[in-house]
């Protein structure tokens, strides 16, 4: 791969991890503000990356490797993702993990095979967006917790100055060694930060 195309895919990347840090704020400020119920805001959730994970699957179909069990990995969690309004913590619980078992094996197929792990690189930022939505939700089906609002903007404060670390060492890079996997796995340990704020103390 050319050096230009390395350049623009980096520019995608940090331009997809500054929307999810926009995002997350965004779900937070709402569920701090108390502007709708945990369960309307689950659903909205749900149908924005169902609606992602559909123009996803788009992509697969030029690639000729055997991928049919990835496909049917997006079509479950396709389902799982327009079951009905979970009404209770408990039925959200039980989605939630579902939901997470599901995105586990899609990650493992993606990340395991090389055509697909540089092509899905943006959905894994969405799946890992995704995930912390999860948290914040549960956080308010939980009931708020006071100190929710300070943990997110430390969360949110590392996972920008991440971007800011990720662009200056990858955005100037000429060598063809941008060990992909490598900066996969930074990417996948600043969300785990970003998690961590919203993880019972």
């Amino acid at each position: 791969m050319e050096n230009k195309q390395d350049i623009q895919f980096i520019e995608k990347v940090i331009g997809a991890l500054r929307k999810t840090a926009i995002n997350l704020e965004e779900l937070q400020v709402k569920t701090a503000l108390g502007k709708a119920e945990a369960q309307d805001m689950y659903e909205e959730v749900k149908k924005e990356f169902n609606l992602f994970i559909h123009d996803s699957e788009f992509k697969i179909k030029g690639i000729k490797e055997n991928i049919d069990d990835l496909k049917s990995k997006f079509d479950e969690l396709r389902v799982q993702l327009t079951l009905g309004k979970a009404e209770t913590k408990e039925i959200f619980k039980k989605q939630k993990k579902q939901l997470l078992l599901t995105i586990h094996e899609i990650e493992v197929k993606i990340k395991s095979n090389e055509t697909l792990n540089r092509m899905y690189a943006l959905t894994l930022i969405e799946i890992e967006q995704f995930k912390i939505q999860l948290e914040i939700l549960e956080e308010k089906y939980n009931r708020d917790k006071k100190d929710a609002k300070s943990t997110f903007e430390k969360g949110k404060e590392e996972f920008n100055s991440f971007i800011d670390k990720f662009k200056v060492t990858y955005g100037k890079k000429k060598e063809e060694e941008t060990k992909f996997e490598h900066f996969q796995n930074e990417i996948s340990e600043a969300f785990v930060h970003f998690k961590k704020a919203f993880s019972k103390s």
